[in-house]
């Protein structure tokens, strides 16, 4: 094969790829962009879209409702705490459940996993799957939405997380939830 044939058949299947990549990038939605304590589509994937803010005492500690593809009615809310508290035991939180005051009420939550993050860790907290509409209402309910983490006879939760409560805006968390529905659908 001739050299400037190769390069032929090498700007063909390069073009090609670009077109499709371009194609299935233009129909992948993109998450919106992040606004402090205003509600967004901030996160999307093939298979999951998240409408989310950030926290107003730690900021990276976010919270989320997480819409599968095909289950597009109810919501799984999430949040995450990052602490610097050196506990070599961390890792022991994975599937354990702590409480908390959400919003004026008692939750028990589960601690899906905890992983090394910047100079500390960081834990991912399940709240659990609610119907779309009373997740709604729930999130609307009182601004901030607040909790902070007790220490209970199972979990003497001080002795992993230095920072025991956040809170977050309710701002736009209507239109953002019935956005990533939108989202989710289209998934």
């Amino acid at each position: 094969m001739k050299l400037i044939d190769l390069i032929k058949k090498t700007a063909f299947v390069l073009a090609i790829t670009i077109g499709v990549a371009s194609t299935v990038q233009a129909s992948t939605p993109v998450a919106e962009e992040s606004i402090d304590d205003q509600w967004v589509v901030g996160f999307v994937t093939d298979k999951t879209v998240h409408a989310t803010v950030n926290g107003q005492v730690t900021h990276g500690d976010g919270l989320h409702v997480r819409l599968v593809k095909g289950h597009c009615d109810k919501g799984n809310l999430l949040t995450f705490v990052y602490t610097y508290i050196d506990n070599p035991k961390i890792g022991e939180l994975k599937n354990k459940y702590v409480v908390s005051n959400f919003m004026g009420n008692e939750a028990v939550l589960k601690v899906l996993f905890t992983s090394p993050f910047l100079m500390g860790h960081r834990a991912t907290i399940d709240m659990g799957w609610i119907g779309i509409e009373d997740l709604k209402g729930i999130l609307e309910s009182k601004d901030p939405i607040t909790i902070q983490y007790v220490d209970s006879d199972e979990t003497k939760i001080t002795d992993y997380f230095d920072i025991l409560e956040n809170s977050w805006s309710n701002k736009g968390v209507r239109n953002a939830i019935e956005r990533a529905v939108s989202v989710c659908k289209e998934l």
